[in-house]
């Protein structure tokens, strides 16, 4: 195993997970996760932030019938239904970190 600190002082995980087709469960794929990932990251990239923050996607962070979830490292901050207008927030709340 190889170490070495991260090339990034914040990372954004935003849930992307897909459920089947039927589950019972709802799931932020569905609930537009996948375009507040990619809407949060370009807005990383124009604030020119690359190498402050980095936007990943995730699988499941629990409370899917909260969704869709982020939650930003190193703070731990865990993010319940996050909507489009939340993102300039959170890049805001990041910058600061």
């Amino acid at each position: 195993m190889l170490k070495f600190p991260a090339p990034f002082p914040t990372a954004i995980f935003v849930c992307t997970h897909q459920r089947p087709d039927g589950h019972p469960k709802p799931c932020c794929a569905n609930r537009g996760g996948r375009e507040l990932r990619d809407e949060l990251k370009g807005m990383v990239r124009e604030a020119g932030l690359d190498g402050r923050i980095r936007v990943f996607q995730s699988g499941c962070l629990g409370g899917c019938e909260q969704g869709p979830m982020a939650v930003r490292y190193p703070d731990g901050e865990l993010m319940m239904g996050v909507k489009q207008e939340d993102l300039a927030e959170i890049l805001a709340t990041a910058k600061g970190a």
